[in-house]
């Protein structure tokens, strides 16, 4: 039995470091980090395996890339349903510069449990393929009341976000991200988001994803 549970192990650590992408420095990337912010005071931690919703709870996205892309941010639930007011949202990202999500009036407000929970983050080049749906999809969610319509939206978005050959595996297991995009110190106080980032390379025949998952 010991020996069972010793080659799982190893499978697993082996599995976690195969599926990892090896970042590209020399080609385009995003980078990314799920933060869980803190209303009352503030204060933001990066999401975790183990987080856990709780009051005044939020979830915020921040983003950056070496060179002009888009990005969609898209949070699921339990049973690949996006949650009541976590409406996905899809952005224009400058190169060098930081975007911090959900734009207002959003707000991805994580007080109650939801389950297990999914942020799903794809870089795409510009005029990517992949990319055209996706922003239109994105935009018609952001206005839909009906929950049968949201079902069927999220259904569409899943689908596309298959056929742009996400691998999750791979995803979830992106190369954390150890310099600044732009290669300038910075005085920071509070989080650092940079310092808990992943980063992965996109490019026209291929987005980048990522996805962090909490455990909830």
């Amino acid at each position: 039995m010991k020996w069972r549970l010793l080659a799982a192990a190893i499978f697993c650590a082996s599995s976690a470091i195969a599926f990892s992408q090896p970042l590209d420095k020399n080609k385009p990337y995003g980078r990314a980090c799920v933060g869980v912010v803190n209303s009352a005071n503030g204060d933001e931690e990066a999401l975790r395996s183990n987080s856990a919703a709780g009051r005044g709870l939020k979830v915020v996205a921040h983003l950056d890339a070496t060179a002009k892309c888009e990005a969609l941010v898209a949070i699921f639930a339990k049973g690949g349903r996006v949650a009541p007011g976590w409406p996905p949202q899809f952005v224009a990202v400058p190169a060098e510069k930081e975007v911090l999500l959900p734009k207002a009036p959003a707000a991805w407000k994580w007080e109650k449990g939801e389950g297990a929970i999914e942020v799903y983050v794809l870089f795409f080049a510009p005029g990517s393929k992949d990319s055209a749906e996706i922003r239109a999809l994105v935009s018609a969610m952001q206005g839909s009341k009906s929950a049968e319509v949201a079902k069927l939206q999220t259904n569409k978005l899943l689908e596309l976000i298959g056929r742009a050959k996400v691998d999750k595996v791979a995803a979830e297991h992106a190369a954390k991200a150890t310099t600044e995009v732009a290669g300038a110190l910075r005085m920071v106080v509070g989080f650092e988001w940079r310092d808990s980032a992943r980063a992965v390379n996109f490019s026209a025949e291929r987005p980048g994803a990522l996805i962090f998952p909490a455990a909830d």
